[in-house]
Parts: structure tokens; C-alpha cells; sequence
């Protein structure tokens, strides 16, 4: 792997430009206009969760009025779909000029502190194959609890002889045609009630 050995300074290093990222980009600019700043996003795109998740009936959990941007008051209805977010943060984005501060494809690999220099050293990897490093004085962690290669996914006894598919909704198939397919849908949390729902108009 090559690295870059030049590291770019920043005041302030953010990484994730999901809805916490963004949000403490938005933030920073008002309260500390001088200060510097770059947000490190591991995927080509902005959104974390809503823009990674495409399972059926996908949707906020709280209302949209309260989990959204004081700076940007939310008109639309209280429960929020995946895109109509995306299309929400798109539009934080443009109007806040954030666009310019993101790096997209670069997933953080390592993050040290020095007493010394009173500061972070971030490195990160690209798709290239290409290391980079970022130094600030302050580490915004906005990345969010979820593992975004992977999501948790149990042993189940007996699974190896089911002769159907086994979905994760993390990695839920674009083209994945369930009409009039017998669904079964293990667990009862937030998740599944969103995709009970809409999977029901279309399954046996």
C-alpha cells in the first residue's frame, strides 16, 4: 500500500457524512467560522444509514421534526422514508456548502493522538490502494454504531439444508423479486416492522 506522506491540516477532523457528520459540520461553520475542517467518508456517497439501507418500507423510527436539523426545520410528515431523508441531507449539504469539505472513499484505518503536538493523526485508505493522512487538533467520531461491511448475522441451527434464500436486510439484493414467495422474517424489532408491512403487498 502507498501512503501519501504529506499530511493535510485541519483544525477539525469529522469523520462520517451521515446525519451526525453532517450536523456537526453545519454547527462548527456557525459557531466557529475560522476553524478548518474535513469530513472523511468511507463510502462514494452521503447518508450513512439512509442511503446504505434499501430494505422494503425503510423509514425513520422517530419523528422528523425532532431528529432532524434545528437549523432546518422539517415540513414534511412526521415519518420520514429513507429517500425522502437522503433528499434532506442533499439539500443541508448544498445549502450549507459542505460538499467541498468531503472526502469521499476514505476509510479511516487508524487515528493517533500526540501530546506532544496536541493533535490527531488520522490515516485513511482509498480505492486506489493509496494511504492518506489528516492532522487537526480536534477528532470528531460521527461514524455512526453500525458495522457498514457487515451487519450481525447469527448462526441459525438447521439453516444449512433451508433451500431458500437467507437475506440480511443490510445487504438486501436490488433486484430481489419476493412476489408471492413465502416470507419468513426472524426478529420483531424496528426493522421488521418496517418490512413486514411492505413486503406483505407483494408475498404469498
Amino acid at each position: 500500500m502507498k501512503t501519501k506522506q504529506s499530511a493535510e491540516q485541519y483544525d477539525v477532523l469529522i469523520i462520517g457524512a451521515g446525519v451526525s457528520g453532517l450536523g456537526a459540520a453545519c454547527h462548527l461553520q456557525r459557531a466557529c467560522p475560522d476553524r478548518t475542517f474535513v469530513i472523511l467518508e468511507a463510502r462514494e456517497a452521503i447518508g450513512g444509514t439512509w442511503d446504505l439501507f434499501r430494505y422494503p418500507g425503510i423509514r425513520s423510527d422517530s419523528d422528523l421534526h425532532t431528529y432532524g436539523y434545528e437549523f432546518k426545520p422539517w415540513y414534511g410528515k412526521p415519518i420520514a422514508t429513507a429517500p425522502e431523508i437522503r433528499n434532506y441531507l442533499d439539500e443541508v449539504v448544498a445549502e450549507n456548502g459542505l460538499a467541498a469539505h468531503i472526502r469521499f472513499g476514505h476509510r479511516v484505518s487508524q487515528a493517533a493522538w500526540s501530546s506532544a503536538e496536541a493533535g490527531w493523526t488520522v490515516t485513511t485508505s482509498d480505492g486506489a490502494g493509496q494511504t492518506h493522512q489528516f492532522q487537526g487538533q480536534f477528532l470528531w467520531m460521527c461514524q455512526g454504531y453500525y458495522n457498514y461491511q457487515a451487519g450481525y448475522r447469527p448462526e441459525i441451527p438447521g439453516e444449512e439444508s433451508f433451500q431458500g434464500l437467507i437475506i440480511h436486510p443490510q445487504q438486501w439484493p436490488e433486484e430481489l423479486d419476493y412476489s408471492g414467495k413465502q416470507v419468513v422474517v426472524i426478529g420483531s424489532g424496528a426493522t421488521a416492522a418496517t418490512i413486514v408491512p411492505a413486503v406483505a403487498e407483494k408475498a404469498a
